[in-house]
């Protein structure tokens, strides 16, 4: 049983040929694959090119595979599903299955191993989603960087920002923040910044780089960086309970796996995300996943043809694709 498992997000794009074991026998990283954030001809042409980049590396594993699951960020919004599908299905047997979802989803089975529980992501962009007892997804948030996407690191970015040029300004508190985004984009000056801002890049890439320093800085005291994480994790929390009460669970702790760049500082996270379920009696538990995204999209694809994981398969797989070159 093979299964092709690929993770797209709006930064890189990993994809693996996998079985139940944890072997991996062709690998593919590249770069983004969100439809949202780059044209659609090249959108096409970055999933075509993994395809065949994995066939290449072994044909005849890959004319043997039973399923596909894509996770890819963006999709949904778009309605691509079916142009993922319609391209996959170019590549594999006819008899495959092939599932396309939300990138939240596999992001939820790295941690919970296909259970049911709440995924929170915050990476380039941010989405809440549920999968419950009753075996019902629900999701709350990621509609778009324009006017949602909260606690993401483009909305750290932002936030990054705001803060640098209202203390430039005189509207805000001092804030360390400001040397490390100067030295981030090179330049003398807070005003120098916009022409980097506003370059040949998307927005996106630009910014949501800048949410990792927030907790450098907020290590070292600073109060405006502390600030602003302490709101995204309020974000975090609002959506988190939203999908919590919209959804049947059984008795114990709801895990809540914690997703994303931004996770990286889970003792920053952690803490404060339980000291709020604590107040309101909710039963969560918060945790950082035991797989990559991509073992995850591995987790889906067996799951969707029903085959169960070896009783090593997270120790395997994680040590196969380390080692995968």
């Amino acid at each position: 049983m093979y299964v092709l498992a690929i993770d797209g997000g709006g930064t890189k794009t990993s994809a693996v040929i996998c079985d139940a074991l944890g072997n991996i026998y062709a690998k593919v990283e590249t770069t983004r694959s969100n439809p949202t954030a780059m044209d659609v001809h090249y959108f096409k042409s970055t999933i075509h090119d993994i395809l065949q980049n994995l066939q290449q590396q072994d044909p005849q594993v890959f004319a043997a595979i039973d399923s596909c699951f894509a996770g890819m960020a963006g999709v949904t919004e778009l309605q691509a599903e079916e142009v993922v599908e319609s391209i996959v299905r170019q590549y594999v047997d006819k008899t495959a299955s092939i599932v396309v979802d939300n990138d939240a989803l596999i992001a939820l089975y790295a941690g919970t191993l296909g259970k049911e529980g709440i995924v929170q992501i915050a990476g380039t962009g941010a989405i809440t989603m549920g999968y419950d007892s009753e075996q019902h997804f629900h999701r709350v948030g990621g509609w778009g960087y324009l006017f949602d996407d909260e606690g993401s690191g483009y909305d750290l970015g932002v936030q990054v920002l705001k803060a640098i040029f209202q203390s430039y300004d005189g509207r805000g508190d001092s804030t360390a923040l400001t040397d490390v985004v100067l030295r981030y984009f090179s330049v003398e000056n807070v005003p120098q910044s916009i022409e980097c801002i506003y370059g040949e890049e998307h927005p996106r890439t630009v910014i949501a780089p800048l949410s990792k320093y927030v907790f450098d800085v907020a290590e070292k005291g600073d109060k405006v960086a502390i600030s602003i994480i302490e709101d995204a994790c309020k974000k975090y929390y609002v959506a988190i309970k939203a999908c919590y009460s919209c959804m049947a669970w059984e008795q114990g702790d709801v895990p809540v796996v914690l997703v994303g760049g931004v996770f990286n500082n889970e003792a920053f996270i952690i803490p404060q995300l339980q000291q709020l379920a604590k107040a309101d009696e909710l039963p969560m538990k918060f945790m950082t996943p035991v797989l990559q995204p991509i073992g995850g999209a591995v987790v889906a694809a067996l799951k969707q043809v029903d085959v169960q994981l070896a009783s090593e398969f997270v120790e395997d797989f994680k040590r196969n694709y380390e080692r995968w070159k």
